[in-house]
């Protein structure tokens, strides 16, 4: 096998625990170390790693299958640089993680994406040869792959995932892809996984996923520049991806999305009114904001300009994309906090100064809340 493993995932040498952590761009690792890589050490049953080629064409374990994950692309269009050129390697290259969890165990039985050559690169890749697929554990706190330790599977797809062409978005052509797992992945049920899809090509990469959307609204990726370092970071869109399993034990349907501006208008003026927060002996705003599957308690509150709020955000039970909270307190003013379990607490403090409406939501938009900071 080809030195390509390590150059994706320079992770079984280099111990990256910190979002945006800048680092040099990783050596290649011999063959041999490959085949002595550790083995997880994690409570999950995973399929056997597979260290050698393998075709898209792999038979489909018996049994219905459904997308059980749809990132479908965006209509604005765009691409998510994620191509490395062969063999030497280059400065533009690049690889990219999304995430996938369920509500109960899944089996994954096949990978399909959406993706195309940036016309803004001229052509400068040539056509992609291969890819590679990988499956990684994630950090406990959800927010990105554990790149610390080899990939839960590791696959080789040498016929360029049966590219096919696909639709025309905002100008650019896209191509399908597609890759059966030769072996299924059995998927736990609350444990996040991160999947990282490279496509290898022999010139200037200008390969990349398309947009995705309707997912958590981010991705993990590598990057740089030889001027700046090399990094790793958790950065905003989604690829346009689908995790494919079998039928058994489908997800629960998540929460509808709010489809228009329209919509969101008129959820605004149907708003309770709002529950007011009192200043605590201590001088503190303290709210207790709980997420569960029928949304946000309380999901409309009111806090004064100009005095410190102590925010504490827990879920109950376990709420589908519901452990992550965007929240704001002014026109430039936000951030967001994640529980990292069903169980986990966060506290966030800050001063509200404009007073306004300000959304508080998951980064789906299925659960969402207002805050009025009043005079």
């Amino acid at each position: 096998m080809s030195l390509r493993f390590l150059r994706i995932a320079p992770v079984l040498i280099l111990a990256l625990a910190l979002t945006s952590c800048r680092t040099a761009k990783p050596p290649a690792v011999s063959a041999e170390f490959l085949s002595k890589a550790p083995t997880v050490a994690a409570p999950v049953a995973v399929a056997a790693t597979t260290r050698e080629p393998v075709a898209a064409s792999a038979p489909a374990p018996v049994g219905a299958s459904l997308a059980a994950i749809q990132q479908p692309p965006k209509s604005s269009g765009g691409f998510i640089p994620s191509a490395w050129r062969e063999p030497e390697g280059s400065t533009r290259d690049r690889s990219v993680w999304d995430n996938f969890m369920f509500e109960t165990d899944h089996t994954v039985t096949e990978f399909r994406w959406l993706g195309g050559y940036d016309p803004q690169k001229a052509g400068s890749g040539g056509p992609v040869t291969s890819f590679t697929v990988d499956i990684y554990e994630s950090i406990p706190a959800g927010s990105e792959p554990n790149l610390a330790v080899a990939p839960l599977v590791h696959y080789v797809v040498n016929d360029n995932a049966g590219e096919k062409q696909a639709e025309m978005v905002n100008g650019a052509q896209l191509y399908e892809y597609r890759h059966v797992l030769p072996a299924p992945f059995e998927a736990k049920s609350l444990r996040m996984y991160w999947v990282q899809i490279v496509a290898f090509q022999s010139g200037e990469p200008d390969w990349g996923f398309a947009v995705g959307s309707l997912g958590d609204g981010r991705h993990f990726r590598f990057s740089g520049s030889p001027g700046e370092g090399y990094y790793h970071q958790l950065v905003n869109e989604d690829v346009a991806l689908e995790v494919v399993t079998l039928s058994e034990g489908a997800p629960t349907p998540v929460p509808n999305v709010a489809r228009s501006l329209e919509e969101i208008e008129e959820q605004m003026a149907n708003l309770p009114p709002a529950e007011e927060i009192p200043v605590g002996p201590d001088g503190v705003q303290d709210i207790k904001l709980v997420v569960s599957r029928s949304g946000y308690t309380p999901v409309h509150l009111s806090v004064k300009a100009g005095v410190p709020v102590r925010l504490t955000f827990r879920q109950l039970g376990y709420v589908p994309g519901g452990n992550e909270l965007n929240v704001r307190w002014g026109p430039t003013e936000g951030t967001y906090i994640m529980l990292a379990s069903i169980s986990d607490t966060r506290v966030l403090e800050f001063t509200p100064k404009v007073p306004g409406e300000y959304r508080y939501s998951c980064p789906h938009e299925w659960y969402w809340g207002v805050m009025t900071v009043r005079e």
